[in-house]
């Protein structure tokens, strides 16, 4: 199986939309979280995001399977919308776009990157601790409980 990234234009937009939709319905269950962010995005959303961030996509065999979003501020660059489709998850697809995310951010020449995650999910705490991530805060949000997680990225 080969794994492939690319950098979105805006012609995907609409993948990127229906990967993110089918990537977060997990997280669409009042239970967990009042409300799913990724879930409330308009096509709009993803338009702008591909125009003022990078959004990477992750095919296996020719199959786009995944995306991630980051941007930059100053050195510090943040990782948002990891998603990958369930039947895909389990084949390191979100390890790999995380790893591009972190190339990517040191050849701009970033110094730390962070991202939030809800923190009851220990699965994927874990799963960002096992890439060296840190938790360094926990905070009571409106809709839920998030970790900010942080990686000091060698130049």
């Amino acid at each position: 199986m080969e794994i492939f990234i690319k950098k979105a234009e805006l012609a995907d937009s609409q993948l990127v939309y229906n990967l993110t939709k089918a990537a977060f319905k997990a997280y669409d269950d009042p239970s967990l979280f009042p409300t799913t962010p990724a879930l409330l995005e308009s096509k709009d959303d993803i338009i702008k995001d591909i125009k003022d961030k990078e959004i990477l996509i992750a095919y296996l065999d020719n199959n786009a399977v995944g995306t991630v979003r980051y941007y930059g501020q100053g050195e510090d660059f943040y990782l948002i919308r990891l998603g990958v489709l369930p039947e895909y998850q389990g084949y390191e697809i979100g390890k790999k776009l995380i790893l591009e995310v972190e190339e990517r951010v040191r050849a701009e020449g970033g110094r730390r990157i962070i991202l939030y995650s809800p923190s009851r999910l220990m699965n994927l705490i874990n799963f960002y601790k096992d890439l060296d991530y840190q938790v360094i805060e926990i905070r009571e949000d409106e809709d839920y409980t998030r970790a900010k997680l942080a990686k000091i990225i060698d130049s």
